[in-house]
């Protein structure tokens, strides 16, 4: 077993390799914007005409169910870049809307939370620590930095140019979507799951499941805060990412990509 201090010095080390450091958010003003606290509750939600859904649908679409275990592996490692991004925009959203008691209470279950425990992670961290140690501690984190590194910064870089009310309203989409595409994921058969990783990766999969769609969850908690098609390049850059995937490339889903 490799040592906890060994495993945290090779997730220091990707970190900087790639660089995709969780990045300290500027204060900055939006002087004609109502961000700040969620006004017109009346006409929260989804607001407008939905042109982002056809990249949810996109992403749905992809052939999950043809995945093995290398290339769940990979998807592992392209989870870990867009949890780091999560992180980031969670706390853009924390700094827009501090004062929504619901969206306090879903950031204390994602940002610097025990809230995962397997194996031997039991620390208080953001989610992407989680995957960053298991990544690390099964020796994946080099190789797939230098096959996939340019794909994770090339993805982050697209949503830190995206303005903070944008990144804002792509969490508050996110809990609604992604428990239908982590569902996806799952769909690769039982015995493609077998790789130490992979049991860690799953259990990932499923406890944001639950965390996000259970009754009381974190998509109830943040319910009436509003988002709209600003939020289409997001999941346009969600939807490239993935194309790093060989089964997904080669699938023809992207063959008309906009």
């Amino acid at each position: 077993m490799v040592g906890s201090v060994s495993v945290r010095r090779r997730v220091i080390a990707a970190h900087a390799q790639l660089s995709i450091t969780t990045i300290s958010v500027e204060e900055t003003e939006h002087e004609s914007m109502t961000a700040h606290t969620p006004a017109n509750t009346e006409n929260v939600g989804l607001i407008g005409q939905n042109r982002y859904k056809t990249w949810v649908k996109k992403i749905l679409d992809l052939p999950f169910e043809d995945l093995g275990s290398t290339e769940l592996v990979r998807m592992c490692y392209l989870s870990w870049v867009t949890a780091i991004e999560f992180a980031e925009a969670l706390r853009v959203a924390e700094r827009l809307y501090g004062d929504h008691a619901g969206l306090r209470n879903m950031i204390a279950g994602e940002l610097q939370t025990t809230n995962l425990a397997f194996d031997d992670y039991h620390r208080a961290g953001d989610h992407h620590e989680f995957l960053a140690h298991f990544l690390a501690r099964h020796g994946h984190t080099d190789e797939l930095a230098a096959e996939l590194g340019s794909a994770g910064t090339e993805y982050l870089d697209r949503c830190r140019e995206l303005d903070d009310l944008t990144r804002a309203m792509s969490v508050f989409s996110r809990e609604e979507e992604l428990p239908r595409i982590f569902t996806r994921f799952l769909r690769s058969p039982e015995r493609n799951w077998k790789l130490p990783l992979l049991r860690a990766y799953r259990y990932y999969l499923e406890r944001h499941i639950a965390l996000d769609s259970d009754e009381g969850g974190h998509a109830d908690m943040i319910c009436d805060l509003p988002f709209d098609d600003r939020i289409e390049p997001f999941y346009h850059a969600r939807f490239r990412l993935y194309r790093r995937v060989p089964t997904f490339a080669r699938s023809g889903a992207y063959d008309t990509e906009a």
